[in-house]
């Protein structure tokens, strides 16, 4: 195996952590979001439906 495969197998694998860091991000910044929104609001949408 060359120097140039094993350069774009090392370049893959980097892109696809990248991928996976930036998409585990997103989960959390939403999943934080939603519980921020839930502790403010939470009287208010709970008073909706009783």
């Amino acid at each position: 195996m060359s120097t140039k495969a094993n350069s774009d197998i090392v370049n893959e694998e980097r892109q696809m952590a990248r991928t996976t860091a930036i998409g585990l991000g997103v989960w959390l910044a939403l999943t934080i979001a939603a519980v921020v929104l839930l502790l403010v609001f939470g009287d208010a949408i709970s008073s909706l439906f009783v």
